[in-house]
């Protein structure tokens, strides 16, 4: 799948307001025929001019080169999973040996300020709007501050200092700006957010679901301080989640990756609002990547058995819903393949070999796994992908466990206990009593697994030295013991280069771009 090109400026300074929705392989939304002969100066008449054109910021989380693929791609720099497939930047990346030419980190970069251009004309036309529901225009506004603080965290997490593009960058048409200091770019992600939560509702109902709340601000403020090393920030804004029973954790941990049964779920606080077509809700590819590639599917990711082995003996409900192995089949997949004698090797195909069968084949992963959050087919038994599953992109549990870390870390072990064993519950594990620092750490990985985080986590911990990553990428990513894999190393021992290592280089096209303007970060 060959993957194009396009230029950093035009992202910042693009005129018209996109209200079309990305997604699949298109990589040069610019150059798409026009839907309509408005600018920025005349498109903001009306309340349905601006649904529509916030609606336009949602739609870029279905880009398969922003949230709907790529940034996944880079949490395979974790231990949790290995990637597969055709692009060979994102196995260079993996190795942590990334440099400013790979496609991969391109990508997220103009998408990311893509997402700020069309908040930050938001933000700019929708108080000019002369008559409209006042509580929409509230709303819709805090969409817009909601969405570009998402967009800068995600770039200041990838990237560290980046520049910083606001509503007077347009109104002044200076777009080629420095970077910003990390403090300068979370400020504004904090600003962004506070304001979010202050404009946005509590709650939507049924015409509005998928928009984002205040709970989603609170959450992302949560997240925001944990980075920053603000516990009791963290505890004060996480506790806003925890204590409202509107952003409760479901009832059973499944139905966060159940499709539908994450419309009415209170847990998941942001998602990409995938669909079939139905009620003009596009499909994200976030499904392909993920799922086999016999499946329908490319195949992309692969988690490591000692993602597998992490999970506790009695942890079946969480790791049944994060992990394929092999031979176990999803409902209504019905693609068949034929067992090989290699595959009948392995213990759950002994002496099926010529067989057909729609369980999942030691030949159809690198590893005996695949992760299952993202899997779904449709119940007509044709065998195709299930787009009405959602993506979730934050949810209560997350925000659970960051209060309890807080807890622990201002506190000591034991003090984040109550938000764990919540977690832990719902799993139907037993409690526990004197959590440390380790158990919470483990507690993210198996409730957390596969949902971008794992590498961000290990980053920021490794930071604070509550972990040492060099005995994380030291240890070489494996496959399942059993055969015919036999515990083969998929990745070798990797060396970690702090503090190189601790964000991806600025894309050197952009560099280019910016005739100097922008530099590139340290040691690369």
């Amino acid at each position: 799948m060959k993957k194009k090109t396009f230029k950093y400026i035009s992202f910042f300074s693009l005129p018209l307001v996109a209200i079309s929705i990305l997604y699949g392989c298109v990589k040069q939304p610019l150059n798409q025929n026009p839907t309509g002969q408005y600018t920025s100066s005349n498109y903001w008449r009306n309340q349905n001019d601006v649904v529509t054109g916030v609606m336009g910021i949602y739609s870029l989380l279905m880009v398969e080169d922003w949230i709907g693929h790529n940034i996944y791609s880079l949490d395979d720099q974790s231990d949790d999973i290995s990637v597969d497939g055709d692009h060979p930047d994102m196995k260079v990346v993996e190795r942590l040996n990334a440099d400013p030419t790979q496609l991969v980190i391109y990508t997220a970069w103009p998408f990311a300020y893509e997402q700020i251009a069309r908040a930050n004309n938001a933000l700019i036309y929708i108080p000019k709007v002369p008559t409209m529901d006042e509580a929409i225009r509230s709303r819709s506004m805090g969409e817009a501050y909601f969405l570009r603080a998402y967009a800068y965290f995600i770039l200041g997490n990838l990237f560290g200092e980046v520049p910083v593009v606001r509503e007077a960058n347009v109104l002044n048409g200076n777009y080629n700006v420095p970077k910003s200091s990390v403090d300068s770019v979370r400020a504004l992600v904090e600003s962004d957010l506070l304001q979010a939560a202050n404009l946005l509702p509590e709650t939507y109902g049924p015409a509005d679901r998928g928009r984002v709340s205040k709970g989603a601000a609170w959450g992302m403020l949560c997240k925001l301080y944990m980075i920053e090393d603000r516990f009791q920030d963290a505890i004060t804004y996480g506790s806003k989640v925890v204590n409202d029973p509107n952003y409760a954790l479901a009832p059973n941990y499944t139905m966060n990756f159940t499709s539908g049964q994450q419309e009415n779920n209170t847990e998941i606080l942001f998602a990409v609002w995938n669909g079939n077509g139905e009620l003009n809700l596009p499909s994200s590819p976030i499904s392909i990547y993920f799922s086999p590639r016999p499946w329908q599917g490319w195949g992309f990711h692969h988690p490591t058995e000692d993602f597998a082995e992490s999970f506790e003996p009695n942890d079946t409900v969480r790791k049944k819903a994060t992990l394929i192995s092999v031979g176990d089949s999803v409902p209504y997949q019905t693609n068949l393949a034929t067992v090989s004698a290699s595959d009948a090797t392995n213990p759950a195909f002994a002496g099926m070999a010529g067989m057909q069968t729609g369980r999942l084949l030691p030949s159809m992963s690198t590893t005996g796994y695949y992760i299952h959050k993202y899997t779904a087919y449709l119940a007509n038994g044709d065998g195709g992908l299930d787009f009405n599953l959602k993506q979730p992109l934050l949810r209560s549990a997350d925000i659970y466990l960051l209060v309890a870390e807080a807890k622990i870390r201002l506190n000591g072990a034991g003090a984040g206990d109550a938000e764990i064993n919540a977690v832990r519950q719902r799993a139907g594990l037993a409690s526990i009593t004197g959590a440390n620092i380790n158990q919470l750490i483990h507690e993210r990985r198996v409730e957390l697994g596969g949902e971008n985080i794992r590498w961000q986590d290990l980053l920021r911990w490794d930071k604070d030295k509550v972990i040492n990553l060099d005995t994380i990428v030291g240890k070489p990513k494996a496959a399942s013991p059993l055969p015919p894999y036999n515990g083969t190393v998929i990745i070798p021992a990797r060396t970690f280069t702090r503090p190189k290592n601790y964000y991806l280089p600025i894309p050197q096209q952009i560099i280019d771009e910016s005739k100097g303007v922008i530099v590139q970060n340290p040691n690369y």
